[in-house]
């Protein structure tokens, strides 16, 4: 037994706890969703992996977006994160960011490189995501960055249709007049 933790240990690495990788979340998510940059930057600095993701397969900079943690997510970009790593459900951080309406994550990710047109395993874009949550700022960002307004999800139905269906009129008017 004493044999299999020193092998963990060695292999997990020796600057954050052997539990903390093998039995649970790293402690680099909690900083990243409470912005706190300077934990984030020390986890960065000791060598760690810029695109690790928790135990349910989300990679950081989706949670960061998710969580609306700009400095955090900017953080990550300039460490080389890799933009669209989708997690279980094939969501990106852009996605994420669109969803909750973020516009300052949204332009960072997009400025970044970021695929403005990513599907889910569902079929739904970051367009798709803001038209269903009415995000009317952010669906305009994603319009100017080229957002293609005819993808359709895996029911068939565009972000157009998520509009009117969510009645979420401001976006609706904004994606019948593209």
């Amino acid at each position: 037994m004493r044999a299999l933790l020193i092998l963990a240990f060695i292999l997990v690495g020796f600057t954050t706890p052997v539990h903390a990788q093998l039995f649970g979340e790293h402690e680099v998510f909690d900083a990243a969703l409470e912005n706190d940059t300077d934990a984030v930057q020390q986890y960065l600095i000791n060598g760690e992996n810029v695109n690790i993701r928790d135990s349910s397969k989300s990679p950081l900079i989706a949670r960061a977006a998710e969580a609306g943690s700009t400095a955090v997510v900017d953080l990550l970009i300039r460490n080389d994160a890799s933009i669209d790593l989708k997690d279980r459900y094939g969501n990106t951080a852009l996605m994420q960011a669109a969803s909750q309406g973020y516009e300052d994550i949204v332009l960072l990710l997009l400025e970044a490189g970021a695929n403005v047109n990513a599907e889910n395993e569902q079929g739904e874009t970051a367009l798709v995501k803001a038209a269903k949550s009415g995000t009317l700022q952010v669906s305009k960002i994603l319009l100017q960055h080229k957002a293609d307004i005819t993808i359709t999800d895996f029911t068939g139905r565009s972000a157009l249709d998520h509009a009117i269906e969510n009645r979420n009129r401001p976006v609706q008017r904004l994606l019948e007049n593209q």
